[in-house]
């Protein structure tokens, strides 16, 4: 299992930290975090109503973030760190 899916989904239902490669963070609410399988899928929002969408195929590929736009999707960044929100 991916480390940082992992911990995403035992911190749920309560808020997540996510802090990107870049060094930026959002704060998330988080509606739902799955396994299936090794694969990991998530959905969260950010205190503006901005939807997030977090997947990974597995231990080895990275975590990556999506955020909803008025246009479509929009890649957030790789996930390099989770905490809880405080």
């Amino acid at each position: 299992m991916h480390t940082l899916a992992k911990r995403i989904h035992n911190i749920t239902p309560k808020a997540v930290r996510l802090t990107f490669e870049d060094g930026s963070t959002v704060d998330l609410e988080m509606r739902s975090a799955e396994f299936f399988q090794e694969s990991f899928q998530a959905e969260g929002v950010d205190d503006s109503g901005t939807v997030y969408r977090l997947v990974t195929d597995g231990e080895d590929d990275p975590l990556v973030a999506g955020r909803e736009t008025d246009d479509g999707w929009a890649t957030a960044g790789v996930v390099a760190e989770v905490e809880r929100a405080e």
